[in-house]
C-alpha cells in the first residue's frame, strides 16, 4: 500500500491528503479480460461532518456541520470557506446539509434551524418562514404573512422542476419556490409525514418525497403514500445512539434511537424508473411500482442499515452511502468498500461525480475522492 500524506493547517480546515490503493477485490471465478480495477482512495479531513457534496464544474462546494468549503479539486488545497460570521449572517446558521447548485450557477444551502440561503457569487438572500431578503433586516429584508414563507427553518433536500421551480424538503413539509413566492404542501394536502428529507422525480415527472412516516408520489394534482405495511423497509431492531445525530425534533421530545422502516432518509431513481429508499436502520428499499423488495446489510449485500445518501453514477449503477461504508450494486451484485479498502471513515453521508468520472464521498471525518471501482 502506497500512502501519500500531506498536512496544511488552516483556521477552519485541516486538510490530511492520503492516497490509498484497496486491495483487489475480484472474485477468481469471475476474472476475466475485463477485470476490475481496485479504487484508489485520496483523503482530505476537514474535522467535520461532510454532509453534502455539490460540483459547480471543477470546483467542489462541501456542506459541513460547521459551514461550507469551496474547494478546487485542479489543486491540493486551493479552498474558500463560508460561514455564518465571515458571510455577515448571510448563511445564518453554520449547520449545512444540503448545497444545491442550479441551472443558473445559483448555489442553494439548506441549513440546521437558519432556513434556506441563496449565494450567487456576489451576494446572499435568506429565505425563512417569516421572510426573506438580506440579513441585515432593513429594506432588503420582506415579512412574509404567516403560512406564506419556506415552510421551516429546518431544509433537508432540493430538486429543481423543468419549470426552475426549486422544491424544497423541510421538517414542516414540502416548500415549492417560483423565485418569488413559496407554496408549502403538508399532511394536509396528502403527504404522508411533515417532516421530509429527500426529493426525486421520476421519468413520468411525479415527485416522490421520503418523510419520517413513509413515502409519498405526488403528480401535481393527486397523493400516493407507502409504509413498511406495504413492504416499504425490513423488520429489523436496535438503538441507533452510535450513529449520526440524534435527529431530535425541534419543538417537542420526539427523538429517534431505533430503527425506523418508515423513517426514509433518501431516495433516488434509476434509469428503468426503478425507485431506491434509503431508510433509518431498517436497510435499502427496492420498489418498481408493484414489487417491493428490501436489502439488508450482510455478506453479498448492502454494507450498513443506516443508508444516508443514494446516487446514480454515470454507469448507471447505484450507490449507497450507508454506516457500514459505500455500496455499489450493478443489477446482479453489490460490492462494498470500507476504511480497510482506503475510504476514510465508514460511516458516509453525501455523493458527488467530477467530470473525469471519480466519485467523492463525504463521511463523518471529512472527504474521499475514489478513483475506479
Amino acid at each position: 500500500m502506497f500512502k501519500l500524506t500531506i498536512r496544511r493547517s488552516f483556521p477552519f480546515l485541516v486538510l490530511l491528503l492520503l492516497v490509498v490503493f484497496a486491495p483487489d477485490r475480484t472474485h477468481p471465478e469471475s476474472a476475466s479480460s475485463t477485470k476490475r480495477v481496485p479504487p484508489r482512495f485520496t483523503n482530505f479531513e476537514t474535522g467535520a461532518n461532510v454532509k453534502s457534496l455539490a460540483f459547480e464544474g471543477e470546483v467542489l462546494w462541501i456542506g459541513l456541520s460547521n459551514g461550507i468549503i469551496r474547494y478546487d479539486t485542479r489543486t491540493t488545497e486551493e479552498h474558500r470557506i463560508y460561514t455564518s460570521r465571515s458571510t455577515h449572517g448571510g448563511l445564518l446558521s453554520n449547520g449545512v446539509y444540503k448545497i444545491f447548485v442550479d441551472r443558473s450557477g445559483v448555489k442553494w444551502i439548506g441549513t440546521y434551524g437558519g432556513g434556506l440561503s441563496r449565494f450567487d457569487e456576489r451576494q446572499w438572500t435568506t429565505y425563512t418562514p417569516y421572510g426573506g431578503g438580506n440579513t441585515g433586516y432593513g429594506a432588503g429584508w420582506a415579512q412574509y404573512r404567516t403560512g406564506s414563507g419556506l415552510g421551516d427553518l429546518w431544509v433537508y433536500d432540493m430538486l429543481q422542476d423543468p419549470r426552475g421551480a426549486l422544491w424544497i424538503a423541510t421538517w414542516k413539509g414540502v416548500s415549492r419556490f417560483d423565485g418569488k413566492r413559496f407554496r408549502t404542501y403538508t399532511t394536509d394536502d396528502g403527504l404522508i409525514d411533515k417532516w421530509v428529507y429527500a426529493i426525486a422525480r421520476d421519468v413520468r415527472g411525479d415527485f416522490w418525497f421520503g418523510t419520517e412516516g413513509g413515502v409519498s408520489r405526488f403528480d401535481g394534482k393527486r397523493w400516493k403514500s407507502w409504509t413498511h405495511k406495504d413492504g416499504l423497509g425490513a423488520d429489523i431492531g436496535g438503538d441507533a445512539s452510535s450513529e449520526d445525530g440524534n435527529y431530535s425534533h425541534h419543538g417537542g421530545a420526539k427523538e429517534n434511537r431505533n430503527a425506523n422502516p418508515n423513517f426514509v432518509l433518501s431516495l433516488a431513481i434509476d434509469r428503468s424508473d426503478v425507485k431506491w429508499i434509503g431508510t433509518w436502520g431498517a436497510g435499502l428499499s427496492r420498489f418498481d411500482g408493484k414489487k417491493w423488495k428490501t436489502f439488508t446489510a450482510g455478506p453479498g449485500s448492502i454494507g450498513g442499515n443506516f443508508v444516508h445518501a443514494l446516487a446514480i453514477d454515470p454507469k448507471g449503477r447505484l450507490l449507497a452511502a450507508t454506516n457500514g461504508g459505500i455500496s455499489f450494486f450493478d443489477g446482479r451484485r453489490w460490492t462494498t468498500y470500507t476504511t480497510a479498502d482506503g475510504l476514510l471513515d465508514n460511516n458516509v453521508f453525501s455523493i458527488a461525480f467530477d467530470r473525469k468520472g471519480n466519485t467523492w464521498l463525504g463521511t463523518w471525518r471529512g472527504l474521499s475522492k475514489m478513483e475506479g471501482g
